[in-house]
Protein backbone atom coordinates (compact mmCIF):
# COMPACT_ATOMS: atom_id res chain seq x y z
CA UNK A 1 0.00 0.00 0.00
CA UNK A 2 2.79 2.54 0.85
CA UNK A 3 4.64 1.65 -2.34
CA UNK A 4 1.16 2.35 -4.50
CA UNK A 5 0.86 5.46 -2.62
CA UNK A 6 4.40 6.51 -3.44
CA UNK A 7 4.23 5.54 -7.04
CA UNK A 8 1.08 7.48 -7.22
CA UNK A 9 2.50 10.36 -6.09
CA UNK A 10 5.91 10.24 -8.10
CA UNK A 11 3.40 9.76 -11.19
CA UNK A 12 1.41 13.25 -10.19
CA UNK A 13 4.95 15.46 -10.00
CA UNK A 14 5.78 13.64 -12.86
CA UNK A 15 2.74 15.24 -14.73
CA UNK A 16 3.05 18.55 -12.90
CA UNK A 17 6.78 18.72 -14.27
CA UNK A 18 5.83 17.95 -17.72
CA UNK A 19 2.77 20.19 -17.71
CA UNK A 20 5.25 22.98 -16.37
CA UNK A 21 7.65 22.11 -19.26
CA UNK A 22 4.87 22.47 -22.02
CA UNK A 23 3.58 25.34 -20.71
CA UNK A 24 6.94 27.13 -20.78
CA UNK A 25 7.97 25.92 -23.97
CA UNK A 26 4.64 27.32 -25.40
CA UNK A 27 5.40 30.92 -24.15
CA UNK A 28 8.30 30.96 -24.67
CA UNK A 29 7.70 30.05 -28.41
CA UNK A 30 4.82 32.46 -28.17
CA UNK A 31 7.65 35.25 -27.23
CA UNK A 32 9.92 34.46 -29.49
CA UNK A 33 7.22 34.71 -32.07
CA UNK A 34 6.49 37.98 -30.87
CA UNK A 35 9.93 39.57 -30.87
CA UNK A 36 11.56 41.52 -34.26
CA UNK A 37 12.93 38.99 -37.04
CA UNK A 38 16.02 40.92 -35.87
CA UNK A 39 15.58 40.19 -32.35
CA UNK A 40 15.04 36.36 -33.27
CA UNK A 41 18.05 36.41 -34.91
CA UNK A 42 20.36 37.43 -32.32
CA UNK A 43 18.66 35.19 -30.04
CA UNK A 44 19.27 32.19 -32.24
CA UNK A 45 23.11 33.68 -32.42
CA UNK A 46 23.77 33.67 -28.66
CA UNK A 47 22.55 30.07 -28.43
CA UNK A 48 24.89 29.64 -31.90
CA UNK A 49 27.67 31.30 -30.17
CA UNK A 50 27.33 28.91 -26.79
CA UNK A 51 27.62 26.23 -29.18
CA UNK A 52 23.63 24.89 -28.55
CA UNK A 53 23.97 24.21 -32.24
CA UNK A 54 21.26 21.52 -31.81
CA UNK A 55 19.06 24.16 -30.63
CA UNK A 56 20.34 27.07 -32.95
CA UNK A 57 19.37 24.74 -35.85
CA UNK A 58 16.10 24.62 -34.42
CA UNK A 59 16.15 28.50 -34.44
CA UNK A 60 17.18 29.44 -37.33
CA UNK A 61 14.65 27.14 -39.35
CA UNK A 62 12.10 29.09 -37.43
CA UNK A 63 12.96 32.47 -38.68
CA UNK A 64 13.61 31.45 -42.18
CA UNK A 65 10.03 30.01 -42.43
CA UNK A 66 8.60 32.61 -40.72
CA UNK A 67 10.39 35.64 -42.47
CA UNK A 68 10.41 34.62 -46.25
CA UNK A 69 11.42 37.86 -47.67
CA UNK A 70 12.66 39.24 -44.71
CA UNK A 71 16.74 40.58 -45.23
CA UNK A 72 17.71 38.84 -41.76
CA UNK A 73 16.86 35.73 -43.72
CA UNK A 74 20.39 35.70 -45.51
CA UNK A 75 22.30 35.62 -42.38
CA UNK A 76 19.51 32.73 -40.87
CA UNK A 77 19.97 31.06 -43.86
CA UNK A 78 23.84 30.94 -43.42
CA UNK A 79 24.09 30.11 -39.86
CA UNK A 80 21.45 27.31 -40.33
CA UNK A 81 24.19 25.58 -42.72
CA UNK A 82 26.57 26.56 -39.74
CA UNK A 83 24.57 24.61 -37.23
CA UNK A 84 24.61 21.51 -39.05
CA UNK A 85 27.84 21.64 -39.82
CA UNK A 86 29.29 21.94 -36.35
CA UNK A 87 26.76 18.73 -35.72
CA UNK A 88 28.98 17.04 -38.36
CA UNK A 89 25.37 16.45 -40.29
CA UNK A 90 27.27 17.55 -43.56
CA UNK A 91 24.70 16.83 -46.11
CA UNK A 92 22.33 18.77 -44.52
CA UNK A 93 24.71 21.71 -44.38
CA UNK A 94 25.38 21.71 -47.93
CA UNK A 95 21.64 21.66 -48.99
CA UNK A 96 20.82 24.51 -46.58
CA UNK A 97 24.15 26.54 -48.12
CA UNK A 98 22.82 25.70 -51.79
CA UNK A 99 19.78 27.49 -50.41
CA UNK A 100 21.75 30.01 -49.54
CA UNK A 101 23.59 30.39 -53.25
CA UNK A 102 20.65 29.50 -55.30
CA UNK A 103 17.96 31.87 -54.13
CA UNK A 104 20.37 34.70 -52.85
CA UNK A 105 22.80 34.87 -55.08
CA UNK A 106 24.08 38.56 -54.42
CA UNK A 107 24.55 37.62 -50.56
CA UNK A 108 27.81 38.66 -48.84
CA UNK A 109 27.71 34.99 -47.06
CA UNK A 110 27.70 33.15 -50.76
CA UNK A 111 31.48 32.94 -50.54
CA UNK A 112 31.09 31.64 -47.12
CA UNK A 113 28.53 29.55 -47.76
CA UNK A 114 30.48 28.19 -51.62
CA UNK A 115 33.68 27.28 -49.11
CA UNK A 116 31.52 25.37 -46.53
CA UNK A 117 30.32 23.14 -49.05
CA UNK A 118 33.50 22.31 -50.52
CA UNK A 119 34.71 21.99 -47.13
CA UNK A 120 31.41 19.46 -46.44
CA UNK A 121 32.50 17.03 -48.93
CA UNK A 122 35.79 17.37 -48.05
CA UNK A 123 35.00 16.18 -44.57
CA UNK A 124 32.64 13.05 -45.85
CA UNK A 125 36.22 12.12 -48.00
CA UNK A 126 36.78 8.67 -47.17
CA UNK A 127 40.26 6.59 -47.19
CA UNK A 128 41.88 6.34 -50.51
CA UNK A 129 40.62 2.77 -50.97
CA UNK A 130 36.77 3.67 -50.80
CA UNK A 131 34.83 5.21 -53.42
CA UNK A 132 35.72 9.06 -53.97
CA UNK A 133 32.18 10.38 -55.05
CA UNK A 134 32.89 13.06 -52.36
CA UNK A 135 36.40 13.67 -53.24
CA UNK A 136 35.97 14.72 -56.65
CA UNK A 137 33.16 16.82 -55.48
CA UNK A 138 35.14 18.26 -52.45
CA UNK A 139 37.88 19.71 -55.40
CA UNK A 140 34.82 20.92 -57.94
CA UNK A 141 33.71 22.85 -55.64
CA UNK A 142 37.17 24.25 -53.94
CA UNK A 143 38.08 24.77 -57.95
CA UNK A 144 34.80 26.79 -58.51
CA UNK A 145 35.51 29.03 -55.23
CA UNK A 146 39.15 29.94 -56.49
CA UNK A 147 37.94 31.24 -59.97
CA UNK A 148 35.15 33.10 -58.15
CA UNK A 149 36.62 34.66 -55.12
CA UNK A 150 40.50 34.66 -56.09
CA UNK A 151 41.14 37.16 -53.54
CA UNK A 152 39.59 35.22 -50.64
CA UNK A 153 41.38 35.40 -47.20
CA UNK A 154 40.92 31.91 -47.07
CA UNK A 155 42.32 30.88 -50.32
CA UNK A 156 45.38 29.01 -48.60
CA UNK A 157 43.29 26.96 -46.74
CA UNK A 158 41.27 25.89 -49.96
CA UNK A 159 44.59 25.65 -51.71
CA UNK A 160 45.96 23.53 -48.66
CA UNK A 161 42.76 21.26 -48.98
CA UNK A 162 42.64 21.35 -52.81
CA UNK A 163 45.86 19.47 -52.46
CA UNK A 164 45.18 17.14 -49.64
CA UNK A 165 41.90 16.22 -52.03
CA UNK A 166 44.02 15.47 -55.14
CA UNK A 167 46.61 13.63 -52.80
CA UNK A 168 44.16 11.17 -51.98
CA UNK A 169 42.86 10.75 -55.65
CA UNK A 170 46.42 10.22 -56.75
CA UNK A 171 47.15 7.30 -53.92
CA UNK A 172 44.50 5.73 -54.88
CA UNK A 173 45.46 5.56 -58.92
CA UNK A 174 48.80 4.99 -57.74
CA UNK A 175 48.05 1.70 -55.29
CA UNK A 176 45.51 0.30 -58.36
CA UNK A 177 48.58 0.34 -60.33
CA UNK A 178 50.94 -0.69 -57.60
CA UNK A 179 48.39 -3.69 -57.51
CA UNK A 180 48.86 -5.07 -61.34
CA UNK A 181 52.60 -4.22 -61.33
CA UNK A 182 52.75 -7.36 -58.36
CA UNK A 183 50.28 -9.28 -60.35
CA UNK A 184 52.20 -8.78 -63.15
CA UNK A 185 49.76 -7.09 -65.49
CA UNK A 186 52.31 -4.67 -66.64
CA UNK A 187 49.95 -2.80 -69.52
CA UNK A 188 47.19 -2.53 -66.41
CA UNK A 189 49.57 -0.96 -64.52
CA UNK A 190 51.19 1.44 -67.26
CA UNK A 191 47.95 2.73 -67.69
CA UNK A 192 47.01 3.71 -64.07
CA UNK A 193 50.91 4.98 -63.70
CA UNK A 194 49.97 7.57 -66.56
CA UNK A 195 47.15 8.53 -64.98
CA UNK A 196 48.73 9.71 -62.25
CA UNK A 197 51.41 11.67 -64.22
CA UNK A 198 48.51 12.94 -66.38
CA UNK A 199 45.93 14.10 -63.77
CA UNK A 200 47.77 13.91 -60.91
CA UNK A 201 51.47 15.30 -62.25
CA UNK A 202 51.78 18.03 -59.02
CA UNK A 203 51.59 15.28 -56.25
CA UNK A 204 54.03 13.52 -54.22
CA UNK A 205 52.79 10.19 -56.32
CA UNK A 206 54.27 11.12 -59.81
CA UNK A 207 57.94 10.79 -59.38
CA UNK A 208 56.88 6.65 -58.23
CA UNK A 209 54.44 6.53 -60.82
CA UNK A 210 57.41 7.31 -62.84
CA UNK A 211 59.87 4.92 -61.64
CA UNK A 212 57.72 2.13 -61.58
CA UNK A 213 56.52 3.01 -65.02
CA UNK A 214 59.76 2.31 -66.45
CA UNK A 215 60.16 -0.96 -64.48
CA UNK A 216 57.33 -2.11 -65.80
CA UNK A 217 58.27 -2.00 -69.31
CA UNK A 218 61.95 -3.43 -68.30
CA UNK A 219 59.63 -6.41 -67.25
CA UNK A 220 58.22 -6.41 -70.46
CA UNK A 221 61.67 -5.63 -72.47
CA UNK A 222 60.54 -2.49 -73.96
CA UNK A 223 63.45 -0.87 -73.93
CA UNK A 224 63.09 1.68 -75.54
CA UNK A 225 59.74 3.05 -73.80
CA UNK A 226 61.84 2.21 -70.55
CA UNK A 227 64.94 4.24 -71.64
CA UNK A 228 62.86 7.15 -72.62
CA UNK A 229 60.76 6.92 -69.12
CA UNK A 230 64.25 6.70 -67.06
CA UNK A 231 65.55 9.47 -69.19
CA UNK A 232 62.21 11.80 -68.26
CA UNK A 233 62.41 11.06 -64.57
CA UNK A 234 66.30 11.88 -64.60
CA UNK A 235 65.63 15.69 -66.14
CA UNK A 236 62.09 16.41 -64.68
CA UNK A 237 62.82 15.47 -61.03
CA UNK A 238 67.06 15.62 -60.66
CA UNK A 239 66.37 15.76 -56.94
CA UNK A 240 64.11 12.21 -56.75
CA UNK A 241 64.85 10.48 -54.31
CA UNK A 242 64.73 7.75 -57.47
CA UNK A 243 68.00 9.56 -59.30
CA UNK A 244 70.20 6.46 -58.75
CA UNK A 245 67.91 3.80 -59.40
CA UNK A 246 66.65 5.57 -62.22
CA UNK A 247 70.80 5.82 -63.69
CA UNK A 248 71.48 2.34 -63.00
CA UNK A 249 68.08 0.98 -64.56
CA UNK A 250 68.47 3.65 -67.50
CA UNK A 251 72.00 2.13 -68.38
CA UNK A 252 70.67 -1.39 -67.94
CA UNK A 253 68.19 -0.76 -70.53
CA UNK A 254 70.74 0.72 -72.93
CA UNK A 255 73.08 -2.29 -72.44
CA UNK A 256 69.98 -4.79 -73.18
CA UNK A 257 68.39 -2.89 -76.27
CA UNK A 258 72.43 -2.44 -77.82
CA UNK A 259 72.40 -6.22 -77.54
CA UNK A 260 69.64 -7.16 -79.04
CA UNK A 261 69.64 -8.43 -82.87
CA UNK A 262 69.61 -5.86 -85.67
CA UNK A 263 66.09 -7.45 -86.46
CA UNK A 264 64.49 -7.26 -82.70
CA UNK A 265 65.61 -3.36 -82.73
CA UNK A 266 63.79 -2.45 -85.63
CA UNK A 267 60.76 -3.75 -84.30
CA UNK A 268 60.69 -2.11 -81.29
Amino acid sequence: MILKNHYRTWSLLGIILLVLSVSACSKKAAALREQTPEAQFEEAKRIFDKKDYYKAKMQFTVIVLNNPGHRIIEQAQFYLGESHFHLKEYIQAIAEYEKLIRSMPQSPFVDDARYKVGLCYFKLSPVYSLDQEYTHKAITQFQLFLEEYPSSEVRPEVEKKLKEAREKLAKKEYKTGELYRKMGYYDAANISYSAVLAEYYDTQFAEDALYWKGECYIKQLSWDDAIQTFETLISKYPESSWLEKAREKLQFSKEKKEKMPPAEKSQE
